[in-house]
């Protein structure tokens, strides 16, 4: 009878730290929420953020400002499929587009197709692969370039 009483508790003891180790894998998971994560660029004219998908791939994400005295900065790389937000922070309209002027034509469909006031914001995504001049159409001698890689 001992044996099998040695028998039983060794059962009951397996079953119990079974339990106890499976329950703990077995708990629903956390909700996440996908996180932000800001980082200052040196240059304080441009504003860089990444936002955590949810693969947990940083997207990158790129602003540049317009000013009275053009683009901030006039040149910039990135990397492929940057999405990137041009500002209008000058007095005047602000229409960015790809050069050449008037045109439009070296990266088809990097054209806002339109004036923005103060405050007014553009964004596209560089998916290929190159050098883009862009330019703003109201004011061709404000011009800049992205390099995407």
């Amino acid at each position: 009878m001992s044996k099998n009483f040695f028998i039983i508790i060794i059962v009951i003891v397996v079953l119990i730290g079974g339990y106890m180790v499976f329950s703990k894998k077995t708990t629903s998971p956390e909700t996440t929420t996908p996180s932000v994560a800001t980082q200052e660029s040196t240059d304080s004219t441009t504003e860089q953020t990444g936002v955590v998908a949810e693969n947990g791939i940083i997207q990158e994400k790129v602003i540049i400002k317009y000013t009275d005295q053009g683009f901030e900065p006039k040149s910039l790389t990135v990397k492929v499929g940057t999405p990137v937000t041009f500002t209008n922070m000058s007095a005047k309209s602000m229409w960015v587009a790809s050069a050449p002027h008037p045109a439009h034509t070296d990266l088809p469909g990097f054209d806002a197709l339109k004036a923005m006031g103060k405050g007014e914001s553009y964004t596209f995504t560089f998916s290929a692969l190159g050098t883009w001049k862009y330019h703003d159409h109201m004011s061709p001698s404000d011009f800049g370039s992205i390099v995407v890689e």
